[in-house]
């Protein structure tokens, strides 16, 4: 019993130095690449790379920001899923709400997300701002114990923070992929295609370029090794 709890625990605090870990890497990352960008656009430390640098960080702490407090909204926004009650789902209600009991954990949001394929998520920032989705096609497959299992391992994700985890790596790898494709279009529709980039000559551009490549092939790949973590994890 100590053992198991020990574990528990360990797990927790893993998943918080983890996700501190993860800001901090995102802010450096971006500083970087804010620097080498700035820096090659303009040619200049103070002028250019410094403050692009300062702008970087910026946008990596309201992205941060935005991912901690509106991150699960943004998820499940994006997934089309809607939040249900007792009236409209309430064998999907009273499990989740037995589940919590015996997970003691408060009782999270509970959406349903039209769709046939069985599946479920639980996203937030902690247990007390936890939600819980399901697809219909979980709800039409599965008998009553059969939906205490998946509701009861989703809410271990909740206990032990690994939504937390989980929802900042999904609206921060989301938000560098977008930026990189910002940053990407720009770069060869008026970055480098302007005046200014020509008079500073070859060496500036191939920085941004070098920059512009690493920042968008880096999520994608960091997405295929995540998404394999996560399937060995549920087998």
């Amino acid at each position: 019993m100590n053992t198991s709890a020990q574990s528990f625990y360990s797990q927790i605090s893993a998943n918080r130095r983890r996700s501190v870990l993860l800001v901090l890497l995102l802010t450096a990352f971006l500083g970087f690449f804010g620097f080498v960008i700035g820096f090659a656009m303009s040619g200049g430390y103070w002028q250019g790379g410094l403050v692009a640098t300062g702008i970087a960080v910026v946008i990596a702490t309201l992205m941060t920001s935005v991912s901690y407090f509106a991150g699960d909204s943004i998820v499940l926004a994006v997934s089309g899923a809607r939040e249900v009650n007792d009236q409209v789902a309430p064998q999907l209600m009273n499990v989740v709400r037995e589940m919590s009991i015996a997970a003691n954990v408060p009782v999270p949001k509970v959406y349903v997300i039209n769709d046939s394929a069985p599946n479920a998520f639980a996203t937030g920032r902690d247990p007390r701002h936890a939600s819980m989705a399901v697809t219909t096609g979980l709800l039409d497959k599965l008998d009553r114990e059969e939906l205490q299992g998946v509701i009861g391992h989703e809410l271990s994700h909740v206990r032990n923070l690994d939504i937390r985890f989980a929802l900042l790596v999904a609206v921060l790898v989301g938000s560098i992929a977008l930026m990189a494709d910002f940053f990407l279009r720009f770069t060869f529709w008026g970055g480098l295609g302007g005046g200014r980039s020509r008079d500073r000559g070859s060496g500036g551009g191939g920085l941004v370029i070098i920059a512009i490549v690493i920042l968008s092939i880096l999520p994608p790949i960091y997405e295929v090794l995540r998404s394999r973590k996560k399937t060995v994890v549920a087998d």
